[in-house]
């Protein structure tokens, strides 16, 4: 065979392979988000996915490379969909930020469903680290706080530090209501906005205190109609 021949059949083969990971990936997406976590087994990912076992393991290794597979693209995704967010208003950057990780999710929902269980149960999310997304997550909630005390929307009187916390709960507290079926994307919007606003008007000066009630108001009314 020419040099050109055995090109073209690597080339094949790879195209092949990674057709294969994603089928896969795709199977273990749909899995742990209509079975659980725990239901998930190699075995069955195997099965409804048309391959051995020991094509999973030469594919992607054991249960928690897979998990790990499915979690590293979800976060590349929010990291992209989250950085940079623009902090010259809090009530604007706190819209910007669940808006744009809603259009995320809304692209493909039993995706993030199930890379969230994977990664809260398997421990993927490196909260102790400075370079887990949980700690990224607070680092942007604290430069929000830190520019409206800047701004003079807040006071000042609470640490940022632990507004940023509050911030981030109000979050995440949502996506795990989203995450096990309680609430659509819609009440996840509103329960997280209604979330900070509050935290903000802990901190907030008299006028923005205001603004912040007229917001939550306005998401009340949204949500009883």
């Amino acid at each position: 065979m020419s040099q050109t021949g055995i090109a073209r059949g690597n080339s094949t083969r790879q195209v092949n392979k990674e057709l294969r990971r994603q089928k896969i990936l795709s199977v273990a997406r749909d899995l742990i988000t209509t079975q659980g976590f725990e239901a998930f087994t190699l075995s069955e990912l195997a099965a409804r996915s048309g391959v051995s076992v020991p094509t999973i393991h030469n594919l992607f290794g054991k249960k928690h490379d897979v998990f790990e597979e499915l979690c590293s693209e979800m976060v590349v995704r929010v990291d992209k969909a989250v950085s940079n967010p623009d902090i010259s208003d809090p009530v604007a950057a706190a819209e910007a930020f669940i808006d744009n990780l809603l259009s995320l999710y809304q692209e493909d929902e039993a995706f993030y469903r199930a890379a969230f269980v994977a990664g809260e149960r398997a421990g993927l999310f490196e909260h102790q680290l400075p370079t887990g997304i949980f700690n990224r997550s607070l680092k942007i909630a604290k430069h929000i706080c830190e520019e409206a005390q800047r701004q003079g929307y807040l006071r000042g009187n609470i640490d940022s530090g632990w507004l940023a916390e509050q911030l981030f709960g109000c979050q995440r507290l949502a996506r795990q209501d989203w995450v096990n079926g309680y609430i659509d994307l819609e009440r996840y919007r509103t329960q997280v906005l209604v979330g900070m606003f509050m935290t903000y008007a802990a901190d907030a000066t008299p006028k923005f205190h205001k603004r912040l009630c007229a917001c939550i108001d306005d998401l009340a009314r949204k949500t009883n109609n």
